[in-house]
């Protein structure tokens, strides 16, 4: 890469002549001698690209040899798995080698995303419910699992699809070894137990619950098995467990055998779990007609090496150079509790939304890394990237969400915990508090690692959103009526004061509720038994960030976000001044909680924890459809990137054209402020680089993924 600095990217353009080269011997089928040398070429000239590898799976595949075509497609897909090319190839080995399952999940994303072709499946095989459910996975159509706005399913021997839910039955996502599936339940507390499930019964098929219904409807995921008839509990000698059982049927009866009290009967509710605290072997027993429900036993105890409670408070979108100047009128309890801990000052998020950033946080690795990017794509994060709460269940805490998003829950962010209670997007601060303590209370003989959602802060469109009625009611008339965009996302929302009023009210409300969690942590627990960890993914551009009439989604208001710490390990009384990042969050936990953490993550702890102060931070937007922008910051300075080229839908992008400068802290972007110094520009330009490197696709494009999106790439191919 040329170093004078005048321009951000030089393709590679030698490497480019022969990936186009061979492509033309590839829709050509010239699949010869002088293509294996062609392409023998392209891998010296690029060593890691994965465009090599797709290549050589299509002269493997052309030649007959689907297995190893497969093995080579595979690699790619590591790299690159959300790439067309690539899921093309892969859906014709897997059908070669009958690997229906697989084959349907590649058809999934290629019909999901694209629209075509159709899912071709052995409509007679033994497996046709799990490829319709890998179909259905891979579609895209479960962001806000178990809720599903497709999902396949056969009718009359014809492959047809409806909105549906995964209600009464196992999730069919990738679980870490030796975990039992999610069950989907309702979540039910000191209330009916089966009457939700006749509400859904009845809308599980139509849209206003796929679209809207789902939004405040409360789902109650378990790590259990689906079982029928007799089923045997074996407890070790003098151990105590909780376990959860739902059934499948209405006041569904169920026998329960111990050798102390003999045979008692009870009912189960239909979908919704109620639990049962046993100290000695015990059978159960229900009419074989039915299934029910029997979930992981929650075992008793505490142990010296773990907390007795270690939690996880995210504020989705709290601002931190927002919140600062409202600290004390706005987040006294937040400030109060905290401030006998440590705050992040210069906390950024890795993107300006939560798609992407939640998996950052959960990982410890950047976006292109975790490759969730794309919101309609299913994917599913790969287990060799464990989340937080997959480390905590190694470490032996009962790891339980009290309240959480459903959005995530199909990428596997939450695959780590044994329960989550979670809804779409009505997830107020007063009804998460109160589900924690329920689970503080209900499980104290545990060591607890629980994770809370708020969602209160997040603004919405208000052309359909009801504000706080605290806002309407002294909001002027004239701030009311505006000039606005139905399909305006919240991360572009204007500078108005209804957005800015509620965003400040809704900040107060939930630092008030969160109030009373901390003064009964602070009256039942001491210091060194708990660890409080309260962040945020992003923040919020409503305040005034606007460049050129346009909103800056990498603003520093739009990524700045929020870190506070209390508890074991965490020093007091302390305000952190270095920079730091939302992927250094899982780093931080594994070092306060002790479980490893993996050599190849982007995050790494903070010096006030004995680690390394980072020189820089980034942010970057990855939005398949938008230009590629990125922002890369020191204490003084932000070098802000962004190409002419859109991203594509595997996240790649073209870098040669890129608008780049360096500009001082403060006024990112503003006309005469870019600043030309030699120093700066070595410091920046290497780092922003070495950042892009992964997704840039030196000029190489996919015809048919270019054909797709005309919208896009203007017809180019």
């Amino acid at each position: 890469m040329n170093d004078d600095f005048s321009i951000f990217w030089y393709n590679d353009e030698h490497a480019q002549e022969l990936f186009y080269d061979l492509l033309a011997r590839s829709e050509h089928n010239a699949y010869d001698d002088d293509f294996l040398a062609q392409l023998a070429a392209y891998r010296e000239a690029e060593p890691t690209s994965e465009r090599a590898d797709i290549f050589a799976a299509k002269y493997l595949l052309h030649h007959g040899d689907a297995e190893n075509s497969a093995v080579c497609a595979e690699r790619a897909r590591a790299k690159r798995p959300l790439n067309a090319e690539i899921w093309k190839l892969l859906a014709a080995a897997y059908k070669a080698l009958g690997r229906e399952n697989d084959a349907a999940a590649m058809q999934g994303h290629l019909y999901g995303l694209y629209g075509e072709p159709m899912p071709s499946l052995d409509l007679g095989s033994s497996t046709l419910t799990e490829a319709l459910d890998r179909l259905s996975l891979t579609m895209g159509t479960c962001l806000n699992m178990p809720t599903a706005t497709s999902r396949a399913y056969v009718e009359n021997g014809e492959l047809l699809f409806r909105p549906d839910i995964f209600v009464g039955e196992a999730l069919p996502l990738t679980m870490p070894e030796g975990s039992a599936s999610f069950w989907g339940g309702i979540y039910a507390e000191n209330a009916c137990l089966s009457d939700q499930s006749h509400v859904l019964t009845d809308l599980r098929h139509e849209r206003s619950f796929s679209r809207h219904g789902y939004h405040d409807f409360f789902f109650d995921l378990q790590k259990a098995q689906e079982v029928r008839g007799t089923v045997s509990i074996q407890l070790p000698p003098g151990e105590e467990a909780i376990i959860p059982i739902a059934g499948t049927a209405p006041e569904q009866p169920l026998a329960v055998t111990t050798a102390s009290d003999g045979t008692q009967e009870t009912c189960l509710g239909k979908w919704s779990f109620n639990f049962f605290r046993f100290s000695e072997n015990a059978t159960l027993h229900a009419p074989a007609d039915s299934p029910y429900t029997v979930g992981t036993p929650i075992r008793l105890g505490h142990s010296p090496r773990r907390r007795k409670l270690v939690l996880s408070i995210f504020v989705d979108a709290l601002s931190w150079a927002i919140a600062r100047p409202y600290a004390e009128t706005h987040l006294p309890n937040i400030m109060r509790f905290f401030s006998r801990g440590t705050i992040f000052d210069q906390q950024f998020s890795s993107s300006e939304y939560t798609l992407p950033a939640y998996p950052a946080i959960e990982t410890g690795y950047y976006p292109h890394h975790t490759n969730i990017f794309n919101l309609r794509v299913g994917y599913e994060l790969p287990l060799r990237m464990p989340t937080i709460a997959e480390r905590m269940k190694g470490l032996g805490y009962h790891c339980a969400a009290p309240m959480a998003t459903t959005q995530g829950i199909a990428h596997g962010l939450l695959r780590g915990f044994d329960r989550v209670i979670a809804a779409g997007w009505t997830l107020h601060t007063a009804v998460g508090v109160d589900s924690v303590l329920r689970h503080i209370d209900a499980f104290d003989e545990t060591d607890q690692f629980l994770f809370l959602y708020l969602l209160d802060v997040h603004p919405y469109n208000a052309r359909w959103f009801k504000c706080d009625t605290a806002v309407e009611a002294h909001l002027p008339l004239a701030e009311r009526f505006f000039p606005h965009d139905s399909d305006v996302a919240s991360v572009r929302l204007p500078n108005l004061r209804i957005y800015q009023e509620q965003y400040l009210e809704q900040m107060r409300q939930t630092d008030r509720t969160l109030g009373l969690l901390f003064s009964y942590l602070e009256q039942h627990f001491n210091e060194d038994e708990y660890l409080i960890n309260l962040y945020s993914d992003h923040g919020i551009p409503m305040f005034g960030d606007t460049i050129g009439g346009s909103i800056d989604i990498l603003s520093e208001r739009s990524t700045s976000a929020t870190w506070m710490m209390r508890g074991a390990g965490v020093p007091e009384g302390t305000v952190v001044h270095d920079l730091t990042s939302t992927v250094d969050i899982h780093p931080t936990l594994g070092h306060l909680c002790g479980f490893p953490v993996n050599d190849d993550i982007d995050g790494r702890l903070p010096a006030v924890f004995g680690g390394t102060p980072r020189d820089a931070v980034y942010s970057a937007s990855q939005y398949p459809g938008q230009t590629y922008k990125l922002a890369v910051r020191t204490h003084d300075h932000t070098m802000r990137a962004e190409t002419q080229d859109p991203v594509d839908e595997d996240g790649t992008v073209d870098f040669m054209i890129t608008r780049a400068g360096i500009y001082p802290r403060g006024h990112e972007l503003e006309t005469g402020c870019a600043v030309d110094q030699e120093d700066l520009n070595a410091f920046f330009y290497p780092r922003a680089r070495n950042f892009v490197r992964e997704i840039a696709n030196n000029g190489e494009f996919w015809p048919s993924m270019r054909a797709a999106r005309p919208e896009w790439f203007g017809g180019r191919s």
